[in-house]
Protein backbone atom coordinates (compact mmCIF):
# COMPACT_ATOMS: atom_id res chain seq x y z
CA UNK A 1 0.00 0.00 0.00
CA UNK A 2 3.03 2.31 0.59
CA UNK A 3 4.47 1.41 -2.50
CA UNK A 4 1.91 1.97 -4.46
CA UNK A 5 1.30 5.44 -2.51
CA UNK A 6 4.36 6.85 -3.73
CA UNK A 7 3.10 6.04 -7.15
CA UNK A 8 -0.55 7.85 -6.47
CA UNK A 9 -2.03 4.64 -6.92
CA UNK A 10 -4.70 3.37 -4.19
CA UNK A 11 -4.41 -0.08 -2.52
CA UNK A 12 -7.97 -0.42 -1.69
CA UNK A 13 -8.00 -3.82 -0.98
CA UNK A 14 -6.70 -7.37 -1.34
CA UNK A 15 -8.03 -11.23 -0.78
CA UNK A 16 -6.50 -14.54 -0.29
CA UNK A 17 -7.14 -18.02 -1.70
CA UNK A 18 -6.03 -21.24 -0.66
CA UNK A 19 -6.84 -24.58 -2.14
CA UNK A 20 -5.72 -28.41 -1.52
CA UNK A 21 -4.10 -30.03 -4.56
CA UNK A 22 -2.66 -33.52 -5.03
CA UNK A 23 1.05 -33.78 -6.21
CA UNK A 24 2.19 -36.62 -8.95
CA UNK A 25 2.73 -38.81 -5.46
CA UNK A 26 -0.83 -38.21 -4.25
CA UNK A 27 0.32 -36.31 -1.47
CA UNK A 28 -2.11 -33.68 -0.83
CA UNK A 29 -1.12 -30.00 -0.37
CA UNK A 30 -2.27 -27.07 0.67
CA UNK A 31 -1.05 -24.31 -1.52
CA UNK A 32 -2.14 -20.35 -1.74
CA UNK A 33 -3.88 -20.37 -5.63
CA UNK A 34 -4.36 -16.17 -6.59
CA UNK A 35 -1.43 -13.31 -6.31
CA UNK A 36 -1.73 -10.93 -3.58
CA UNK A 37 -1.27 -7.20 -4.29
CA UNK A 38 -1.84 -7.27 -7.95
CA UNK A 39 -4.56 -6.26 -10.47
CA UNK A 40 -6.27 -10.18 -10.09
CA UNK A 41 -6.93 -10.02 -6.60
CA UNK A 42 -7.02 -6.68 -5.18
CA UNK A 43 -8.63 -3.62 -6.24
CA UNK A 44 -6.18 -0.84 -7.13
CA UNK A 45 -7.19 3.06 -7.73
CA UNK A 46 -5.56 5.70 -9.58
CA UNK A 47 -5.31 8.00 -7.40
CA UNK A 48 -5.64 11.71 -9.73
CA UNK A 49 -8.52 9.96 -11.42
CA UNK A 50 -10.14 9.32 -7.60
CA UNK A 51 -9.69 12.95 -6.60
CA UNK A 52 -11.54 13.66 -9.40
CA UNK A 53 -14.29 12.10 -8.42
CA UNK A 54 -13.74 9.10 -10.78
CA UNK A 55 -12.91 5.18 -9.93
CA UNK A 56 -10.39 4.36 -12.34
CA UNK A 57 -9.39 0.55 -11.33
CA UNK A 58 -6.72 -0.99 -12.31
CA UNK A 59 -8.30 -4.55 -11.75
CA UNK A 60 -9.21 -7.45 -13.86
CA UNK A 61 -13.04 -6.37 -14.47
CA UNK A 62 -12.08 -5.02 -17.83
CA UNK A 63 -11.51 -9.04 -18.61
CA UNK A 64 -14.70 -9.62 -16.53
CA UNK A 65 -16.51 -7.16 -19.36
CA UNK A 66 -15.10 -8.28 -22.22
CA UNK A 67 -16.05 -11.93 -21.14
CA UNK A 68 -19.65 -11.11 -20.51
CA UNK A 69 -19.93 -8.93 -23.52
CA UNK A 70 -18.38 -11.93 -25.66
CA UNK A 71 -20.89 -14.24 -25.41
CA UNK A 72 -24.28 -14.18 -26.01
CA UNK A 73 -25.81 -15.89 -22.35
CA UNK A 74 -24.07 -13.50 -19.90
CA UNK A 75 -25.85 -15.51 -17.57
CA UNK A 76 -24.22 -18.54 -17.36
CA UNK A 77 -21.17 -16.22 -16.22
CA UNK A 78 -22.75 -14.34 -13.45
CA UNK A 79 -24.77 -17.70 -12.57
CA UNK A 80 -23.46 -19.95 -10.29
CA UNK A 81 -26.56 -22.61 -10.52
CA UNK A 82 -25.06 -23.01 -14.17
CA UNK A 83 -21.51 -24.19 -13.70
CA UNK A 84 -21.75 -27.24 -15.94
CA UNK A 85 -22.90 -24.90 -18.78
CA UNK A 86 -19.76 -22.49 -17.69
CA UNK A 87 -17.23 -25.14 -18.00
CA UNK A 88 -18.65 -26.07 -21.19
CA UNK A 89 -18.29 -22.70 -22.45
CA UNK A 90 -14.64 -22.66 -21.20
CA UNK A 91 -13.74 -25.94 -22.95
CA UNK A 92 -15.68 -25.08 -26.12
CA UNK A 93 -14.54 -21.24 -26.46
CA UNK A 94 -10.99 -19.60 -26.96
CA UNK A 95 -10.71 -15.72 -27.12
CA UNK A 96 -8.98 -14.22 -29.61
CA UNK A 97 -5.61 -13.51 -28.96
CA UNK A 98 -5.86 -9.57 -29.49
CA UNK A 99 -8.28 -9.64 -26.78
CA UNK A 100 -6.49 -11.34 -24.25
CA UNK A 101 -3.62 -9.04 -25.37
CA UNK A 102 -6.06 -5.99 -24.55
CA UNK A 103 -7.34 -7.11 -20.68
CA UNK A 104 -3.30 -8.12 -20.34
CA UNK A 105 -2.02 -4.38 -20.25
CA UNK A 106 -3.83 -3.92 -17.41
CA UNK A 107 -1.43 -5.91 -15.52
CA UNK A 108 1.68 -4.60 -17.09
CA UNK A 109 0.68 -1.45 -17.02
CA UNK A 110 0.15 -1.38 -13.29
CA UNK A 111 3.28 -3.92 -12.85
CA UNK A 112 5.17 -1.33 -14.87
CA UNK A 113 3.85 1.45 -12.32
CA UNK A 114 5.33 -0.45 -9.70
CA UNK A 115 8.96 -1.72 -11.07
CA UNK A 116 9.59 1.64 -13.21
CA UNK A 117 10.76 -0.98 -15.70
CA UNK A 118 9.21 -2.07 -19.04
CA UNK A 119 7.48 -5.59 -18.96
CA UNK A 120 8.73 -7.78 -21.24
CA UNK A 121 5.95 -10.30 -22.30
CA UNK A 122 7.36 -13.95 -22.87
CA UNK A 123 6.88 -15.86 -25.83
CA UNK A 124 5.58 -19.03 -24.63
CA UNK A 125 3.51 -18.37 -21.61
CA UNK A 126 1.93 -21.75 -21.29
CA UNK A 127 5.10 -23.31 -21.56
CA UNK A 128 6.20 -21.52 -18.60
CA UNK A 129 3.31 -22.00 -16.44
CA UNK A 130 3.72 -25.81 -16.90
CA UNK A 131 6.97 -26.18 -16.59
CA UNK A 132 6.68 -24.37 -12.75
CA UNK A 133 3.54 -26.59 -12.45
CA UNK A 134 5.60 -29.61 -12.88
CA UNK A 135 9.27 -28.84 -11.90
CA UNK A 136 7.92 -26.33 -8.73
CA UNK A 137 4.75 -28.03 -7.32
CA UNK A 138 4.96 -31.46 -9.39
CA UNK A 139 1.50 -31.31 -10.37
CA UNK A 140 2.09 -32.55 -13.53
CA UNK A 141 3.58 -35.66 -14.65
Amino acid sequence: SDALAKLDQIFVDTKFEFGYVTDASGTEKLIYMDEVGTPDSSRIWDGTAYRNGQIVENSKEDFRQVLLNTFPDPDILLNKDRMEERFALARDNELPQDVLMQISKVYTGIAEKITGEPITLSQNPKAEIIKILRNQYQLID
